[in-house]
């Protein structure tokens, strides 16, 4: 389904402006600097002063007690989810990075632990209130607006997912939360009527538009915008395309991270990337993903993206690498934002070597999408042992529903287009959907094969 010039969804009429804050969001370059590096003064001296963590992390790579501007943040160190695992390992329960005192902190998030003990992401009033601000641009922006009605998938806790509720109470949808991956609610919902927009990581809405197709089940009429986040997919053509055709929406795209915002990120209806919604609260950099040197944010560069907090009180983070490699888009938009527009072409932790190439799953993905609907669309890069660099052939797992037939010459075809597309020869295994794994949330692109492991329990 097409967008208006505007940026509005089809059919959206409302009077209301389609931006949430025209003046932040649609302001000069220069402006939104200068807004910028006045809140990062406050903030710098803030964390020297009261961040145990960042004082000694900054006075081990040499740099000075002389006050380092926003121009010349590259004189800092980069900062790692290892290293903030290690600040909350060594004053439990929040961390030597705790920059509040104790009692000043009012909320408590969780990350999902799928590399170890879950860490805890604490939150002052003022750090929920702006991470609602940043949320309601990342929000509106993807056309969800006052009289939206939006099924969630996104649950309420203990993962900081759970903020959207607060966004959509601030922009006055009507809401409909559902737990993560209760297939049979959210059906149940979208025919009755519920709700014209659906919140889901894109593995979910992939799914489901698998499961309405080969079942003939009837699609919600009523259903006309989904919107992905918590994972790469939603920007893949093969995959949008897929979910749009089925289900009948537009499909647009939301991306967060949970050490700096949930939302950070919000693709408008023209469906051209996702821009950069957190001016004024986080300065985003974007570095060579090998040599970690500065890169120019401009269209068609491709780097990965480092965080600093300008506003955030209890857990700021500088130069934090949130691991997401992205393409810019470009540095404006027919819908008037002048921030800059991103898609996520991968995870550095997924990324891997094949003849000197660095190959990113999401690539496999677009491929693997072309062959529905003999393939259900989702697949995984199987690693044995640690190592980024794999000798071809890669093995590669590829998802069949469990109904189809054997196809003999699937996985060969499959094979020859990622040859003939990425230049590395693969090794394709189909994998029934009762043997691949849950749908119902997100979809890991890479396995570690555990055979191949020594000295592990």
């Amino acid at each position: 389904m097409a967008a208006t010039a505007a940026g509005r969804l089809q059919g959206d009429q409302c009077e209301r402006d389609w931006i949430w804050e025209r003046e932040i969001e649609t302001a000069p370059w220069e402006e939104t600097r200068r807004l910028s590096v006045a809140a990062w003064e406050r903030q710098y001296r803030r964390i020297r002063e009261s961040s145990p963590f960042y004082a000694r992390k900054w006075r081990e790579a040499g740099v000075g007690a002389s006050f380092v501007s926003l121009g010349d943040l590259s004189q800092l160190p980069f900062t790692t989810k290892q290293d903030l695992k290690e600040a909350i390992d060594e004053t439990p329960p929040f961390g030597s990075n705790l920059c509040v005192s104790p009692d000043q902190v009012k909320r408590v998030y969780q990350t999902s632990g799928t590399s170890g003990v879950p860490s805890v992401l604490a939150l002052t009033r003022g750090d929920m209130e702006t991470w609602t601000i940043m949320g309601t641009r990342t929000y509106y922006a993807t056309g969800i607006h006052e009289h939206s009605s939006v099924l969630t998938t996104f649950g309420a806790g203990p993962f900081v997912a759970g903020h959207t509720h607060f966004v959509l109470l601030r922009i006055g949808t009507r809401s409909v939360p559902v737990a993560p991956g209760d297939t049979e609610r959210v059906i149940f919902g979208l025919r009755a009527g519920l709700a014209d927009t659906l919140l889901s990581t894109a593995s979910f809405a992939q799914y489901l538009a698998n499961r309405l197709e080969k079942t003939d089940e009837r699609t919600p009429a009523q259903l006309t915008h989904v919107v992905t986040g918590g994972e790469p997919g939603g920007g893949i053509p093969t995959i949008r395309d897929h979910i749009q055709r089925v289900l009948g929406v537009t499909v647009t795209e939301v991306m967060g991270i949970g050490d700096v915002a949930p939302s950070l990120f919000g693709e408008c209806p023209l469906q051209q990337g996702m821009h950069f919604c957190g001016a004024g609260h986080v300065w985003v950099e974007l570095v060579d993903p090998e040599s970690r040197e500065p890169m120019e944010i401009e269209t068609g560069a491709v780097g990965e993206l480092a965080y600093t907090a300008l506003t955030r009180e209890a857990m700021p983070v500088v130069r934090f690498l949130g691991g997401d490699i992205v393409r810019i888009e470009g540095t404006s938009c027919e819908c008037g934002r002048t921030t800059f527009r991103q898609r996520v072409i991968g995870r550095r932790d997924d990324m891997f070597i094949a003849r000197g190439a660095n190959i990113y799953p999401s690539a496999i993905l677009a491929i693997v999408g072309d062959f529905r609907p003999r393939v259900t669309g989702r697949a995984r890069v199987v690693r044995k042992g640690p190592e980024t660099s794999i000798e071809p052939p890669i093995p590669i797992e590829v998802e069949v529903a469990d109904s189809g037939q054997p196809d003999p010459g699937l996985a060969a075809e499959i094979e020859s287009a990622v040859h003939s597309r990425l230049l590395f020869r693969s090794r394709v295994e189909l994998i029934p959907e009762s043997d691949f794994g849950a749908a119902g949330y997100k979809t890991r692109l890479t396995r570690n094969d555990p055979s191949t492991h020594r000295g592990e329990g």
